[in-house]
Formats: structure tokens, sequence, C-alpha cells
């Protein structure tokens, strides 16, 4: 990195501040919050500095590179590479003037607002995969005051073309046919459009209620940070197709989570420079066992095209596998999605431990015996679908006991909720007092007596509520 930099950037070289925009009221807290957790301490302490000096001085004059440096105590390495990740969110523009000395003109850009950086689907989606999902809920709770709308209404509002005319009446028809013809040339996209049109009207779906500008650029953004494939592409926009013919962006998300997770393991997405990348080893997700390495370690033929299986399908494939509507419930995938991002489970392990729950658990998914189990399996490091089975054999009647534990806890908290009557226990108490009376303190037979008494009460009761 250094040696791009000496090629890029000098201490000398001169910088001249260009603020054009007025900025948001809430920039310093957007800033502090919401960017600096996708650009680090460093970019955002630069920008910030940036934007003050460009308060104080006037466009046209200059300070050094190493005056900036000073004030901030970093290295111009370290300024170099803040600079570039703000232009790459773009926060600022970068111009280079070579001269006597060289000069660099730095353009500041408006931060978004809170409403338009939780509104801006990469900004969003990649800043709930940094900090996480409960903490990203609790910012945008604490920082976004704008109303939210219900899911189900729809907006009508008329724009300025559709109310106003300043045409006479017979040029205004003639206008609004051009216009017209004009809006079906509006889409720009690097997609390929033409395909993604007979796919969808093959699906028996109208594409342009689908494919309008706002959903194909998100989905050229979802594309980008969840690494899909035009294969993959296919499957997830049909998913997202909802049975009214529109577009669910929160389902080709989940449906992008899971391209990722086959083809990355369990770590979400996040913002990583390139030349990290290139200077450290790329951690490849490991490869199902092959048939002779099973075969050496005592693993059957059946056994071993399962451990192909769990590692090459998602835990939607697996749910909608075993679903009779080849449909999987999505509060059962959000569940389990966050609990392998929370343990760091690869994703065909989850598979493995969401198979076993299904078998040991009569089809139903607990959170709480999933969550258990993960959290065991996490610590154990369990990371192929090959260990996760074994440990599931191993340790089958400890999950056993876990299980069994829980409906116990359950069956007290229900008999606890038997309440006798109280007329019953003014009766008993009445009958008691004369008994004692009578005959004294009762005996071990009276008492068993009694006992026999209460339980044949609650199974009359019970009987007469049937």
């Amino acid at each position: 990195m250094m040696k791009d930099r000496m090629k890029q950037l000098l201490p000398n070289d001169r910088m001249k501040i260009i603020k054009n925009e007025s900025f948001y009221q809430n920039a310093d807290t957007v800033l502090t919050l919401l960017y600096q957790p996708l650009l680090g301490m460093e970019s955002v302490a630069l920008y910030q500095a940036l934007w003050k000096e460009s308060n104080f001085r006037s466009p046209q004059s200059s300070l050094s590179h190493h005056q900036l440096m000073s004030l901030l105590n970093i290295s111009l390495d370290t300024f170099y590479d803040a600079r570039q990740r703000l232009e790459g969110l773009n926060l600022m523009e970068t111009y280079k003037e070579d001269g006597a000395y060289t000069t660099f003109y730095y353009v500041l850009k408006r931060p978004e607002s809170a409403e338009g950086f939780f509104n801006n689907p990469t900004l969003a989606v990649l800043l709930e995969h940094h900090v996480g999902k409960e903490v990203f809920q609790q910012l945008k709770k604490r920082i976004s005051n704008q109303a939210v709308l219900p899911s189900n209404v729809s907006k009508v509002t008329k724009r300025f073309d559709e109310v106003f005319t300043t045409l006479p009446e017979e040029h205004s028809k003639t206008m609004n046919v051009e216009k017209s013809e004009e809006k079906k040339e509006a889409i720009e996209t690097e997609l390929p459009l033409e395909w993604m049109y007979k796919m969808l009207t093959q699906q028996n779906v109208e594409p342009k209620h689908i494919l309008t500008n706002s959903n194909l650029a998100f989905v050229e953004k979802m594309m980008k940070i969840y690494d899909v494939d035009y294969v993959s592409l296919e499957k997830a926009l049909i998913w997202a197709v909802t049975e009214d013919g529109t577009f669910d962006r929160d389902e080709f998300i989940d449906m992008c989570k899971d391209v990722y997770h086959k083809k990355h393991g369990s770590v979400p997405p996040r913002l990583y420079r390139k030349e990290e990348q290139n200077s450290t080893p790329v951690k490849v997700q490991e490869e199902p066992v092959s048939t002779d390495n099973a075969s050496e370690e005592g693993t059957s033929e059946k056994e071993t095209e399962l451990i192909k299986h769990f590692h090459t399908i998602t835990h939607r494939e697996l749910l909608e596998d075993q679903s009779s509507s080849g449909i999987a419930s999505f509060k059962e995938l959000e569940m389990i999605t966050s609990i392998m991002e929370t343990h760091g489970l690869k994703q065909p392990v989850m598979n493995v431990l969401v198979d076993y729950v299904l078998k040991k658990n009569q089809n139903k998914l607990s959170k709480n015996y999933i969550d258990t189990i993960a959290s065991h399996w996490s610590r154990e490091n369990i990371s192929t679908a090959k260990q996760a089975m074994d440990i599931a054999k191993r340790e089958h009647h400890i999950y056993q006991t876990w299980q069994e534990k829980k409906k116990q806890t359950q069956k007290k908290k229900t008999d606890s909720k038997e309440v006798l009557p109280k007329w019953f226990k003014e009766q008993q108490e009445e009958k008691r007092s004369e008994d004692e009376k009578k005959h004294g303190p009762p005996s071990t037979d009276q008492a068993e007596e009694n006992q026999e008494e209460l339980e044949a009460f609650f199974k009359s009761f019970s009987q007469s509520k049937k």
C-alpha cells in the first residue's frame, strides 16, 4: 500500500477543500453512529476535520497534507487509506492538479440524512451486517424520527404533470402520448433485461411490475453485496414475487443471504479493503468430504452421500424439501439464519443441526433447543457436516436430557396453574375442623384418603370441562 501511496501522494502536496452543499443538522450523529461502523474512526475523523476546515477557509486557500496529518496525529498512509474509504462510500470526490507543486481538490459530499441512510439499501444492509440486527434496530429507532407507514399501503400521490399543465387541452393530449412512449425507454441497467423479461413471462409474472428502475437498482446493489450470479438471480427473483405479482425486497434479500452463506459460510458480508484481501490469503469454504476419505473413517456410502448433500444445499432448500407445500416458513428461515450467524456455524453444519432437530423433535423447530445445540457445537468448533453428524450421534443422550428437562419444566408450569376453587377450599377447611374436633389430628390413612378425594375432584372437573 505504501508503494501505491508514494506514487499518488506526498506530505508536501497541497490540498484545497470545497463544500458546495449544506449539511443536515444531524450530520455529526449520522457520521458517528451510522457511517463509522462501515468506515472506521480514522475515515470519519478525517472527514470531520476537512468539514471543519472548509468552514474557516476559502475554497482558494490551501494547506499541506503534513499540516492536517499533524492535527489528526496520523501517518500519510493512514490518511490515504481513510481518503479512499470516504471516496468509496461517496462522501468525497478527489481531483488532482499538476503544476509547480501538486494540488489535490477535495470536494466534500453531503452525508445521507438518517432517513436517507436507512432507505439506502446498500448502506442499510451493510450496517446491519456490521453491527448485528438488534443494534441496527436500536439505532434506527433512536436516530430516525420518521413515522413508519403500514406495510399494506400503496402510494397514490399525484405527480405535478398529472395534476397541472401549461398547454391547451389538444396539445396536452399529444404531449401525454409522447411522454408515455419516452417512459418505455427510461430503464437503465447493466442487468440482462431481455433474459429477465423472458424468464418472468415464462413464470406467468408480469415483468413491468417487477423490473422497475427502482427494483432493478436495488437488485444490482444486492447482487454485488451478496455475490449473486445470474443462475442464483433467477431463483431469487421468482422467490421474491408475491401472490399479487409485486416484488418483495425482504424476500429477495433473504434469498441472497442463502446464496452468500452457501458460497462463503456463515460470516455475513462486510466491507473489506481490496488491498487487504490481496495481501491476506482468502479462507475458502470447506469442500464436501470425498468418498475416499469418508470410507477410510468408516463412513457408509449412504452417509457419504448425505454429507455431500448437506454441503450443497442451504437450510431454506432443506426446509422446502421437508414441506409438502414446497414452501419454507419465513419466520423459521429468519430464526435459523439468525442463530447460524450468531454462533458462526457454517452452512453444512447448520443443515445437519436442522435435520437432526426435525427428526428428533417430531418435525418441530424449537428456537431454544436449536440455539442450545448450536452454542454447544460452536464451542466444540464443529466446522463440517461429518463432524456435526458425529457429535449428534455421540451426544444424542445429552440432547434428549435437555429436551426432557424442558418438558418437565413446562409440565410444572402447567400444573402450577391448576388453582382450587374458593368454595372447595372452604368446604375442605370446614370438614377438616369438624374431624379434628371429633377425632383429633388426621392419621396417615386419612391424609391419603383426602389426597385421593382431591385427585378425584380434579378428574371430574376436567371431564365436565370437556
